[in-house]
């Protein structure tokens, strides 16, 4: 056999392994796209849904959550994997299968029942936030919390294994991290920042605004200075929320502000965060489009 053939048989990877990793990607692909499908769900709940619709659109989040539950949890997912050999793949291709490694390992962890149920417990209680949150009234919005926090410490605790489940939560937005390590991070800030307060609180107050803003003047605003940060407005919209947040990726990207017309300020800052997290989004690597590492 010529060194040729050796470093041919070597470098590229088997039929059934090449298939093995195209089927993967193929299915991580549908997940990823029915998850911006529950994405743009949550967010025509806080930007357009009636309110009288909140208990339906519970149901929907939960059916869809149950829906990727069952994709995510995949037992043909184990098989691919095990199929694969990571040692005839670039860098990308060993990021993708370590990623899908990763949440698969997280997913299956999850009885499907919870995951439904958080889904649908999540969704309602935002519309119960933001009519508390309107009335200034806690005490409407402390049950809706109690069970969220009950539902997260099962997962927690169905995630963490012999671990504990604060870390277990955490890992899924800072990987790695720990309670340990975030509580170092903030001992070693605490005073510099204390010691900033005090002087911010002994400083001369700045000069404020005082006048009426009206909230259309304060969104074109907010459209014109996004525009010039660089999104995209063919890409993505800018609306209003009780809440501003960002969602979605890629193609189609939303974010929301709100207005106070007493105070530009709230909407400006509000927008000019939230365009940063549309702007990353935006810019994500089209050949990573609805793959876990477009995440």
């Amino acid at each position: 056999m010529s060194d040729a053939a050796t470093a041919s048989e070597t470098t590229a990877p088997t039929t059934d392994a090449t298939q093995a990793f195209n089927a993967l990607l193929a299915h991580q692909r549908d997940i990823g796209a029915l998850a911006q499908v529950a994405g743009r769900l949550g967010w025509d709940q806080e930007t357009m849904m009636p309110r009288g619709a909140a208990a339906q659109r519970g149901e929907e989040m939960a059916a869809m959550e149950s829906v990727l539950h069952a994709k995510r949890t995949d037992p043909r997912i184990a098989d691919w994997l095990a199929a694969i050999d990571p040692l005839v793949l670039d860098g990308v291709g060993k990021a993708h299968v370590r990623e899908a490694a990763r949440a698969y390992a997280r997913s299956t962890k999850v009885p499907a029942d919870l995951a439904a149920e958080l889904a649908r417990v999540t969704s309602v209680a935002q519309g119960t936030w933001a009519q508390a949150r309107a009335d200034e009234d806690v005490a409407a919005f402390l049950p809706t919390l109690a069970r969220v926090v009950e539902l997260r410490q099962q997962e927690g605790a169905a995630l963490a294994g012999d671990g504990t489940p604060y870390d277990a939560l955490l890992n899924d937005y800072e990987p790695g991290a720990t309670a340990d390590t975030i509580g170092a991070m903030f001992d070693a800030l605490r005073g510099p920042l204390v010691d900033l307060r005090a002087r911010l609180m002994a400083a001369k107050p700045a000069p404020s605004l005082s006048g009426h803003y009206p909230a259309d003047a304060q969104m074109t605003l907010s459209r014109d200075i996004a525009a010039r940060f660089g999104y995209d407005f063919n890409r993505g919209r800018l609306d209003t929320a009780v809440h501003p947040f960002s969602s979605g990726s890629g193609a189609d990207v939303r974010i929301t502000t709100r207005t106070d017309e007493a105070d530009p300020f709230n909407c400006l800052y509000s927008s000019i965060h939230e365009v940063g997290h549309a702007c990353y989004e935006q810019a994500i690597a089209p050949d990573y489009a609805l793959s876990l590492l477009g995440q």
